[in-house]
């Protein structure tokens, strides 16, 4: 006769049970599964932050609130703000143009700043950055950040309606991202980063348009984990511009500084995604293919204006820019004839979030037409002639400033048939 288990003897087993069932479940099961997601631990952290800025301002931020899944992005990617475009004197702030056609007051534009600053105080900005780089380091235990495609520190498209306020000042982008060193120079400290790059920007007479690049530049490069600083090359004087000479002279300079790759960033160019890859290509990549100005249309299979980036060796293969053209355009339909002639194919992210917003500006002077277009005709043939192996210009200084490095490029005197506008 089999006897029942006593009622003493039923709850003995019971416990033992469940002492079993922790220490197995402590010990046995992966540790990952049981850690909460990287993701989810910054947002714990930005809601307190975002329930603090809200008791206080309200709803009066100039950036939308984001979702508790959305992390390091929504603290550094803000609104510009207005300064003077003279770097040696101080200015009364006022606001754009466009914004008072917008029926923004001075002052409601001066709340809704106040507001953001709150959300994004520069004391907290380091560790925000010191946070993002420990959840790169759980992401990749191999030590390296996170490609582009793994990586979700990236929210996708930007907001671009801050790119109206105009006049921002420099000491205002140290402030913001006290966190750069000087050159504009950052890299990650917590794990690897995959690529150290130059970014290239060709200069002339537009201060409000530099500043706002770099400040809009610094978070999507920081959210993508990159070794980076900036270059901006300005051509010395007065004379007709020549933008090839000035972006082989910043080469010069990027070889120095012992960089991966290098990216020629126009002015003017802003991405519409965090996605956009300002990593290194393993040949040519045109991140700056699809422009609003120009319909997001490819016209022609050359095109590589705006923004290009390219790795070291692969320029100094095709020789870099063509020296000869001068005042409006050509040079960057010469690079990509002398990319196709080396047989490389010019990547072309996706246009579904490699797009680019241009700011409108003075466009450069168009003269000698026909010259542009003959030098056009030859420029599969003549790249191995007239580039980078010949020094056509003179670097009169370089300041290392807080933001950039600041190159002065003396390219000599343009041919009289440039200066004359001869056919």
């Amino acid at each position: 006769m089999v006897r029942r288990p006593s009622l003493k003897q039923f709850a003995i087993a019971i416990s033992f049970g469940a002492f079993f069932y922790f220490i197995l479940g402590n010990f046995i099961v992966p540790s990952r599964s049981r850690i909460t997601k990287p993701r989810d631990l910054l947002s714990i952290h930005n809601r307190a932050s975002w329930k603090k800025a809200d008791k206080a301002h309200g709803s009066e931020q100039l950036v939308a609130r984001h979702t508790d899944a959305e992390s390091f992005e929504a603290l550094v990617d803000g609104p510009m703000r207005p300064e003077s475009a003279e770097a040696s004197r101080e200015r009364m702030r006022s606001p754009d143009p466009a914004l008072q056609r917008m029926n923004m007051s001075s002052a409601g534009e001066h709340s809704q700043r106040t507001a953001y600053h709150s959300g994004v105080a520069d004391g907290s900005l380091i560790s925000d950055v010191s946070d993002m780089e420990q959840l790169a380091s759980l992401i990749n235990r191999s030590g390296l950040c996170p490609d582009i495609a793994d990586n979700p520190q990236l929210r996708g498209p930007l907001g671009l309606a801050t790119l109206l306020i105009e006049n921002l000042k420099e000491a205002e982008i140290q402030r913001r991202y006290p966190f750069l060193k000087v050159g504009g120079h950052w890299k990650p400290e917590k794990c690897k980063a995959r690529y150290k790059v130059a970014i290239i920007i060709p200069y002339r007479d537009r201060q409000s348009h530099l500043v706002r690049l770099i400040d809009f530049l610094v978070p999507i490069l920081v959210r993508q984990f990159l070794d980076f600083r900036f270059i901006v090359t300005e051509q010395f004087g007065n004379d007709l511009f020549n933008k090839g000479r000035i972006m082989n002279a910043a080469f010069r300079l990027a070889e120095k500084l012992g960089v991966d790759c290098v990216i020629f960033h126009d002015v003017d160019m802003f991405p519409q995604d965090d996605r956009v890859p300002y990593g290194c290509p393993s040949g040519a990549r045109h991140i700056g293919a699809f422009v609003d100005n120009l319909g997001y249309q490819l016209w022609y299979e050359e095109i590589v204006g705006g923004a290009l980036a390219m790795n070291m060796e692969d320029y100094r293969t095709v020789n870099g820019y063509s020296n000869l053209y001068w005042a409006w355009g050509g040079e960057d339909d010469d690079m990509g004839s002398r990319i196709l002639a080396n047989n490389y194919t010019i990547e072309r992210p996706d246009p579904a979030f490699c797009r680019y917003s241009m700011l409108k500006h003075v466009k450069r002077k168009r003269t000698s037409t026909q010259t542009v277009y003959r030098l056009l005709d030859t420029a599969k043939t003549r790249w191995q002639t007239d580039g980078l192996n010949v020094k056509l210009w003179n670097v009169t200084k370089v300041i290392i400033k807080p933001l950039y490095y600041h190159m002065y490029v003396d390219v000599g005197t343009p041919p009289d048939k440039w200066k004359n506008g001869q056919k």
